[in-house]
């Protein structure tokens, strides 16, 4: 939307969130070290606000928060109820709430200043100003030609460094055409178990697959077929997996291209390949 209709993107911070909620039961704690009554050591404290490492913190204060924006004239959004919608006159502002971190993206710098005023009367906020990285993100919002960048290159890195894979010889494809990776890789003697006890597998999944979720759908492939062997993977798979990594080293400025398009029409594709699947065909 924000490339579509050359929307301003602005994020904030909401400092200590969860201590902002109200608490709507009982929940009583200790006395704090430090702060024990001499003459009442007995005594428990009546908790009146909310704390981290309550598990009723994070729906509290979402509920404060989303009083707040409906009081401001917002609507929330149908389809997902983390996205805040208002329409003045000719423009509109969204704001996107992730926890305590918030996207704001509007037609109209005043509705934007205003906004961002009444937000921060009422919790205490860091501007952080134009948006340019969220979530590992990196944003590059170009309003004169329409075009929003979103990668993680920055993040794409870190799980190079992590994994030891930072100096690897790239290749141009994540995956083995020629390779139909399966459980029994291995043959019964092979005592894999010993081998991929220390080997960080779960771990290197779940790194690209953070990038495959946010910025690289070329991965998918990759995830979905690694994912299968997450709970007994065997070397092959190890390899297997370190061949995505060295692709990542070829391609760490890949990402996706939003720009300004006549229309708004969605376009989906899907392969549903169950025949393909050697292992539960």
């Amino acid at each position: 939307m924000a490339a579509k209709y050359g929307l301003m993107l602005h994020q904030m911070d909401v400092k200590t969130a969860f201590l902002n909620g109200s608490l709507n039961e009982d929940i009583y704690m200790d006395q704090p070290d430090g702060y024990l009554d001499a003459t009442q050591p007995d005594y428990v404290c009546k908790l009146k606000r909310s704390l981290y490492g309550l598990k009723q913190s994070p729906r509290m204060w979402n509920q404060t928060i989303d009083g707040f924006m409906i009081k401001m004239g917002f609507k929330k959004c149908e389809s997902d109820h983390c996205i805040y919608i208002k329409r003045d006159d000719q423009d509109m502002i969204l704001v996107v709430l992730y926890v305590d971190d918030l996207i704001l993206a509007s037609s109209n710098n005043e509705l934007l200043k205003s906004t961002k005023m009444a937000l921060s009367k009422r919790f205490e906020m860091t501007d952080l100003g134009e948006l340019d990285y969220f979530l590992g993100m990196e944003i590059k919002n170009d309003r004169k030609t329409g075009m929003v960048t979103v990668q993680q290159t920055k993040f794409l890195k870190s799980v190079l460094t992590k994994f030891g894979m930072d100096n690897s010889k790239p290749v141009k494809t994540p995956q083995d055409p020629g390779l139909k990776l399966t459980k029994n890789m291995c043959e019964q003697e092979c005592k894999h178990e010993d081998t991929m006890c220390n080997v960080p597998y779960r771990s290197a999944v779940g790194g690209i697959m953070y990038l495959m979720v946010a910025t690289r759908p070329d991965l998918a492939a990759a995830v979905g077929s690694l994912s299968q062997f997450s709970s007994d993977p065997c070397p092959t798979h190890w390899q297997a997996l370190k061949r995505v990594l060295r692709y990542l080293q070829a391609t760490p400025n890949h990402g996706l291209e939003f720009t300004r398009e006549e229309g708004s029409r969605i376009c989906g594709y899907t392969d549903a390949d169950w025949a393909g699947d050697i292992e539960s065909r």
